[in-house]
Parts: C-alpha cells; sequence; structure tokens
C-alpha cells in the first residue's frame, strides 16, 4: 500500500492498494497538523430542544465591484441532536448560512465569537444581513436608535 500527502500542510491522503481474497491490513496513518476551519453549530426550537433533520444551506458571500455575489457551497442535514458541520472551509472568506426546518420560516442568524482567538464571528458593516425580522441590527461601539432588541 502507497499513502501519499497531496500538498504540503493539507491534510488530504491517498491510500492506494487493492484488499482481495478476504485479506486485512491494518494501518496506522498520522495525519498532519489540521488548520482548517469548519462552521459547526446546533439548531434549536424555540423550547431550546435539538431540532433533527434541518437542512442547513451554506453560502459563500463575495463582493465584486460592490455588489454582493452569493455563491452556495453546499447543504447538509442536522442529526438527532440537532448538529451540523461544514468543513474544510477557505480561510479568510465570508460565509452565510439559511436553515430550514419542518413547516418553520426562514429566519437570517447572527453567528458570534464566545471564545479568545481566531474564530467564525460577523463583521461590522453598514450593511447586516444579521438581523431578524425587522429588528435592527446594532453593534457594541454604536447603540441602536430606537433601542429595539438586536442579534446577540
Amino acid at each position: 500500500m502507497e499513502m501519499e500527502e497531496k500538498k504540503p500542510g493539507c491534510p488530504i491522503l491517498d491510500v492506494d492498494g487493492v484488499i482481495s481474497g478476504g485479506k486485512q491490513f491494518d494501518l496506522d496513518i498520522t495525519l498532519p497538523e489540521d488548520n482548517r476551519d469548519v462552521i459547526y453549530g446546533v439548531i434549536k426550537d424555540c423550547f431550546k430542544e435539538p431540532v433533527s433533520d434541518a437542512v442547513v444551506k451554506l453560502t459563500e458571500i463575495a463582493y465584486d465591484c460592490g455588489k454582493e455575489v452569493r455563491k452556495p457551497i453546499g447543504h447538509t442535514f442536522t442529526d438527532k441532536e440537532g448538529e451540523f458541520v461544514f468543513g474544510p472551509l477557505c480561510p479568510d472568506r465570508h460565509y452565510a448560512i439559511q436553515i430550514w426546518a419542518n413547516a418553520t420560516k426562514k429566519i437570517k442568524i447572527c453567528a458570534k465569537c464566545h471564545h479568545e482567538g481566531k474564530c467564525l464571528k460577523g463583521d461590522k458593516h453598514d450593511k447586516c444581513d444579521c438581523f431578524i425580522g425587522d429588528k435592527k441590527p446594532c453593534f457594541d461601539d454604536k447603540p441602536c436608535d430606537d433601542k429595539r432588541e438586536c442579534c446577540e
């Protein structure tokens, strides 16, 4: 059997070989350091219960001459614990997710970082997609004018 790493720093491995005649190969594979980014989340209903089999769609957001361009990347379903994951993702790119669960409405959500260091978090923009319904987005350094509840 032959094992080859595709690119330096990129943990994609090819394992080539033919298994025939009831033979078994025992392999110990050591992966290189993995610095890939992922988006992981848990979908819960209004009672804080996990939602299984919800559809979660990932879209990359790019800007071409100031115009927003959304490119669908893929979709997945939540497991019985309401969990989903997308990855590996390219660094330094903007992503959005959309969620559909049973007969519920499509909503926009905010992702906020609760950890120090590098992690997924929203950027501060004049145009914000991270509000629910007609609630206005606001940021810590810029309070909402009308004092309505904002994304948290």
